[in-house]
């Protein structure tokens, strides 16, 4: 074999239904606070599962990929051992693969693949089609395959065992679409070199477009709703970029119009409309932005697996001086929800327009404080009700051809705002804002390094509110 071929390059292959897109996911990158968070959930996941669920099977221990093997080995030989968890196996190609549990089943053995998700999904069969077909090829006979997720109904103090609810696969990893995709993948990543950029519906969102294609642009991405046939007779003529598709081509009205947009330009703003919704803010005026984690078992009564928590908050107050900022984040021990909705019951007062971006995002965390403290309902609710958001306002009445196509908060503030930028920040998104407190908040971040990250994620949340300040303040100038 040229290269090993990792599990996650096969599966990132099959999301973006693009080989070339798994060769990328071959290269060793670090992973960010995000992915660290996601890999550090799926490590209690598992835990929980084998003092649960699994407490009737041996766990492998052994860290070292030889030593688990001849381990699981060992195991398996003998009669008396029902249950391997973390068993190892290795292809005679030298591909490594941990089962998070086996189960003697006869003279076969059967498997669990536990997920940290709340149902099962597609990318999941495929990673469990990759398991089998890879200790099958180590010499192991399975009978039955079953995924293990996560129960939406469980709430801390429930049993362990009611945490996880099972599925039984078998079937759905026979399906001959996958099985030759994953065939065909190795086939094309086992040469060692990069197969051919294409153009398929998977380059939607793919990280790895532009190192294919090259910069450019307008990339054919931020045309939304092309549909595969579309794609794929762009794709035949060498279009990637917006720009080049030629005026013959058979798009929809819509997309047409978009495509125009693009060659003319201009930006524009549907003036009267947007007079008229800015009329719609009452003073004074604040700007409110949260920052939540979330965890695949919860640590907060209440709260449901990946339950959004809500543990920071920024607020500006515009006044005639400029703006005042008030912020507020939750320690990493203990339960500090309700010191924050107090906090922000204070911060918010009584009066005046509270604007936020894609307010659904602020108004689910307020009402899911008011479920929580009863007592703050009404207030809590109150400030629910001054909402104003500004993500529609962008949406409806400017149109400018440097958004390429989004009108999220990190693209619009930089176009609408000169010199804006998150480019200075250590954490500069909210992936890696979650990523951050949750590792804080599951002991995972060495001491001297929490107030360095408390730090980090003040100042990211306070850019967010700067963000919707300069954002309304440009669209005032742009009503007058």
């Amino acid at each position: 074999m040229a290269t090993k071929i990792s599990k996650f390059a096969l599966v990132t292959a099959r999301e973006r239904g693009c080989a070339r897109a798994g060769y990328k996911a071959m290269s060793k990158v670090s992973p960010d606070l995000q992915l660290q968070s996601i890999f550090e959930e799926g490590n209690v996941v598992d835990r929980v599962s084998q003092r649960s669920i699994f407490s009737d099977g041996i766990t492998v221990t052994n860290v070292r990929i030889e030593e688990a093997s001849g381990v699981t080995s060992t195991l398996m030989a003998d009669k008396s051992v029902g249950r391997i968890n973390q068993a190892t196996f290795v292809t005679p190609e030298g591909e490594a693969t941990r089962l998070d549990s086996i189960e003697r089943s006869g003279d076969k053995w059967s498997h669990d693949e536990v997920k940290s998700s709340l149902s099962v999904k597609d990318k999941h069969i495929f990673d469990a089609l990759v398991s089998t077909d890879r200790v099958r090829r180590a010499g192991l006979d399975v009978d039955e395959i079953r995924l293990v997720h996560l129960n939406s109904d469980w709430r801390l103090g429930d049993s362990e065992d009611e945490l996880f609810q099972v599925t039984d696969i078998t079937k759905r990893i026979e399906d001959p679409i996958l099985v030759d995709f994953l065939s065909d993948t190795y086939e094309a990543l086992q040469k060692g070199t990069a197969p051919a950029a294409s153009l398929v519906p998977g380059c939607w969102k793919c990280q790895y477009f532009s190192s294919c294609f090259g910069e450019t642009q307008n990339p054919i991405t931020e045309l939304s709703r092309l549909g595969e046939a579309r794609i794929t007779a762009l794709s035949q003529q060498g279009v990637v970029d917006i720009r080049d598709i030629p005026g013959t081509f058979n798009l929809t009205k819509g997309q047409r119009a978009n495509v125009d947009f693009i060659l003319n330009g201009q930006a524009h703003v549907n003036h009267d409309s947007l007079v008229e919704a800015l009329e719609g803010i009452s003073e004074p005026v604040r700007h409110l932005d949260f920052e939540w984690v979330g965890f695949a078992i919860p640590i907060h009564e209440g709260v449901a697996p990946w339950g959004p928590v809500a543990t920071q908050f920024s607020i500006h107050l515009e006044t005639e001086a400029g703006l005042e900022h008030t912020e507020h984040l939750s320690e990493a021990e203990g339960d500090g929800r309700r010191e924050l909705a107090e906090s922000l019951i204070d911060a918010l007062g009584d009066e005046g327009s509270i604007i936020v971006y894609h307010a659904s995002a602020e108004r689910s965390r307020i009402r899911d404080m008011a479920r929580w403290f009863p007592d703050l309902e009404e207030s809590l609710n109150s400030i629910a009700d001054r909402l104003f958001d500004l993500l529609p306002v962008v949406r409806k009445n400017v149109l400018n051809p440097h958004f390429h196509g989004s009108t999220s908060l990190k693209v619009v503030a930089p176009v609408l705002v000169p010199g804006f930028s998150y480019d200075d920040l250590d954490i500069a998104g909210g992936g890696d804002a979650q990523g951050a407190m949750n590792l804080m908040m599951r002991g995972r971040t060495a001491a001297e390094e929490v107030p360095v990250f408390r730090e980090r994620l003040l100042r990211y949340c306070e850019r967010d509110t700067e963000a919707t300040a300069g954002i309304l303040q440009a669209l005032r100038v742009m009503a007058e």
